[in-house]
This record gives structure tokens, C-alpha cells and sequence, in this order.
């Protein structure tokens, strides 16, 4: 069980100084800070899910449409899988433009619709004064490759018929899913088979075992997309409403990236703590079942790294050059992903995709970020060794409902962000 975890045993050297690591990220704060209810009243916190029974895996507060009422709400979440309905992420400061994101919706064979859910993304893209210039219109992204979404129609699910979403257009942005993903990043392990970190550059991964393994070809469809987003939000005064199947892999991957790009906020340390805690902890992205918390070879042993590896991982994030992979340097453990152990089709390098997805805008604007790489190498790190509490569990419910000893996961394990704040200069990126 999880509660096997390093997280529950291990401690720092010195007590950390007081921080507020478990509560960096706080929603009324952080969405008051993007608008709602500061700079617009056209959205609201809704606590339809407050006890977690409308929809397990999505976080307790969502922010919606102001004048959609919570009983609409329990329609639209009937149409979209485990009841993932469009939820507001992020508000562009410059023209209230929104991200918004969901999971697919169960249209199936029959093309079944929602006239709640129509009318939940209307209210979305009708929640600015400012409006697309004519011929400009709203976004709806399905971040699935076209022929992946429509197989899911013979599964009940799909996607949307835009003749029911009016003013918007979608666009397939054909990102592969957990299964491709990991066996790319197998075919990037093999390729580095034998060589170390000491290892001259010459003698590093070769750019024909890169290309094979696929790994910056995927890379390069999330970055593609996320320009998309960007460029409609920022430049089109285009809303986006984003999704993929379940909405928190390649949806988490894309709204954060774009949030990163468009907000310098989340290009700080403690901003960039904020964003993890809000899109990939709140919104259910299924740490424990992704990197293999609970596989058979997953646990505490020697192939675990611990901060011991900090200076490591400092060292190995720093290096590297444009163009690569910082995969190629912080990939967790072969056994992390390998298919040939428990519960492999669950496991997958979603949020170590991410970072890498990070490292290359890093590259490119290096003094946009008050990190540098050695950042990005430790939460890698640290997201497989199970040594903080942040990431143990699949989604919010799980990590509130937890109990050790009958204390909560904050009170029995150390907070990544009160270590990363304690030794915030280990991080520091001097070019900011």
C-alpha cells in the first residue's frame, strides 16, 4: 500500500523553516488573483462538488459560467466521462479569454448531445465584452490524434458535433497517448543502455536513437499545441476549451504549458508550485498509477532516488543543450516504466513529458524563468522516489481522505514545496 512510501518515513537532516507547503495553492486565492470575482463577475466558485460525489476525481471547488446554476451543472456532467465537466483553469489578465477543460464527452455512436453542456460552453465563450475579430472563433481542442477519437465513439464516448457549439471550431492535435508515450521513452532508455552521466557528450545519446524513440516528435505535437492556444487566447481574444479522453494527461500537459507561456506568475518557483498543485494535483492527473507508486518493483529500495541525489540531479538538470532532452539526463528508473511489470498500462511519463516540454521553452528564453533546469531535474526526480507527499495519490479526494496513523498526509509526510523553499538558491536561474 502506499502508506509503504519513503514519504512516511523519511525526514530532512534540519526541521525546514515554517512554510506553507501543503497550502501553496489555495483556490479562492489563486483564481481571485486571475479575476473571478475580482475583475469580472461572469465567473463563480460552484461547490457542486464538494463532498466529491459529483465527480470523483476533479477537485472540490470549481470556478463556471456565473449564470450557470449547479443544477445544469449535474446534467452537463452526465454527458461528459466520470462527469468531468468544462471547468475554468486560467483567465488572461489582458482580455479575460479563458482556458477551460474537461474530459471527452459521451456522444457515442447515436451522436448524443447535451443541451446543458451546449449551454455551459456558450455561457464560457460568451463570458467576455471583448470577442473574437470577425472570422476569428472560439477554440475547442481535442488533443487526441482524429482516428483515436473516433474509435471512442464505439465506446460511448467521442467527441463533440461542432454544428452544436456555435461559434467555435475544433482542431485534433494529435498527441499520442500514455501507451505510445511510454514505450517512446523505453526506446530512449535502451538507447542510453550503458552510458553514465560521466560520459563524454560524444559518447551520449545518439541523435539517430533519439529520433527512433519518438520521444521530442511527441514533444513537438504538445509545444505545437500549446502555440495554438496562446496564439488564440493572447493575440485572437479566442476562448479554449481543451480536452483529451478523461482530461488529465495530455489536458493537463497543454493547459499548463499554455498558462506558463501566457502568465509570468507561473514562470516563478513559487507560481510554478501553484500551477502543478492546481492542474495536475487538483484536477486529477493519476500520479500513484502513472509513475508505478504501487508496481511490484516500485517501492523503497536502492533504485529509488532520495534528496540525498539532490546535488545530482542539480548537476544533470543544469546540463544539456537546446534541442534536447532533459529525459536524456532525469528519466526515472527503467523499472518505472517498463512493460514487463505490475500494472504496466497505467504507468507513463506524462508529467516527466511536461517538464521536458518546460526545459524546451526554457531553452529558448532562458531569462523569461526564475528557475533554471535543476529545478525541472529535481521534481522528475522526486515525482518517481516518492520521498514527499505531493505525489503519491491519483487525484484530491484521494490525498484529502488519507489517513496515516490518524493524521492527514500533511501531517505525516514533508511537502516538496517547503524543501524546494528551503533551498530555493539550489534553484535559482541568475539570467532571470
Amino acid at each position: 500500500s502506499i502508506d509503504q512510501a519513503m514519504a512516511f518515513s523519511w525526514k530532512p537532516e534540519k526541521p525546514l523553516p515554517k512554510s506553507n507547503g501543503w497550502n501553496v495553492y489555495d483556490p479562492v486565492v489563486e483564481f481571485g488573483r486571475l479575476g473571478v470575482g475580482t475583475r469580472t463577475e461572469n465567473w463563480r466558485l460552484s461547490s457542486v462538488n464538494q463532498d466529491y460525489e459529483f465527480s470523483s476525481t476533479y477537485p472540490r471547488i470549481l470556478v463556471v459560467p456565473a449564470r450557470i446554476s449547479d443544477n445544469v451543472l449535474k446534467y452537463t456532467g452526465k454527458f461528459r466521462s466520470k462527469a468531468r465537466i468544462p471547468s475554468l483553469s486560467y483567465l488572461h489578465r489582458t482580455n479575460m479569454a479563458s482556458i477551460t477543460r474537461s474530459a471527452q464527452p459521451l456522444t457515442g455512436i447515436q451522436g448524443n448531445r447535451s443541451i446543458q453542456d451546449e449551454k455551459l460552453v456558450e455561457a464560457i465563450f460568451a463570458s467576455t465584452a471583448v470577442q473574437p475579430a470577425p472570422g476569428i472563433m472560439h477554440l475547442l481542442l481535442d488533443a487526441r490524434p482524429h482516428v483515436n477519437a473516433m474509435g471512442q465513439t464505439a465506446l460511448g464516448a467521442g467527441f463533440e458535433n461542432m454544428d452544436n457549439y456555435r461559434g467555435a471550431k475544433m482542431e485534433f492535435l494529435g498527441i499520442e497517448n500514455i501507451h505510445v508515450i511510454r514505450e517512446s521513452l523505453n526506446k530512449l532508455i535502451d538507447g542510453r543502455r550503458g552510458l553514465t552521466i560521466a560520459s563524454s557528450p560524444s559518447s551520449r545519446l545518439s541523435r539517430s536513437a533519439l529520433e527512433k524513440s519518438g520521444w521530442l516528435k511527441h514533444i513537438r505535437a504538445i509545444v505545437d499545441g500549446t502555440l495554438m492556444m496562446v496564439r488564440g487566447i493572447h493575440l485572437e481574444n479566442a476562448h479554449v476549451l481543451v480536452h483529451c479522453s478523461d482530461g488529465w494527461d495530455r489536458t493537463a500537459q497543454l493547459s499548463s504549458l499554455a498558462q506558463i507561456c501566457l502568465d509570468p506568475y507561473y514562470r516563478t518557483i513559487s507560481g510554478f508550485a501553484v500551477l502543478v498543485e492546481k492542474e495536475w494535483v487538483a484536477f486529477g492527473h493519476k500520479f500513484q498509477d502513472r509513475c508505478g507508486h504501487l508496481s511490484r518493483d516500485a517501492g523503497t529500495g536502492p533504485d529509488r532516488p532520495t534528496v540525498g541525489a539532490h546535488n545530482d540531479a542539480i548537476s544533470n538538470g543544469a546540463s544539456g543543450s537546446p534541442g534536447n532532452s532533459i529525459g536524456s539526463h532525469t528519466i526515472p528508473p527503467t523499472e518505472t516504466c517498463s512493460p514487463s511489470h505490475a500494472a504496466p498500462r497505467e504507468v507513463a511519463p506524462v508529467f516527466t513529458q511536461f517538464l521536458d516540454c518546460v526545459y524546451q521553452l526554457w531553452t529558448q528564453f532562458p531569462t523569461h524563468f526564475e528557475f533554471s533546469p535543476a529545478f525541472l531535474a529535481f521534481l522528475n526526480l522526486h515525482v518517481h522516489s516518492c520521498q514527499f507527499g505531493n505525489f503519491l495519490f491519483n487525484c484530491e479526494r484521494e490525498r484529502a481522505e488519507f489517513r496515516y496513523g490518524g493524521v492527514g498526509i500533511d501531517g505525516c509526510t514533508t511537502s516538496i514545496w517547503d524543501y524546494i523553499e528551503a533551498t530555493k538558491g539550489d534553484f535559482a536561474n541568475p539570467a532571470y
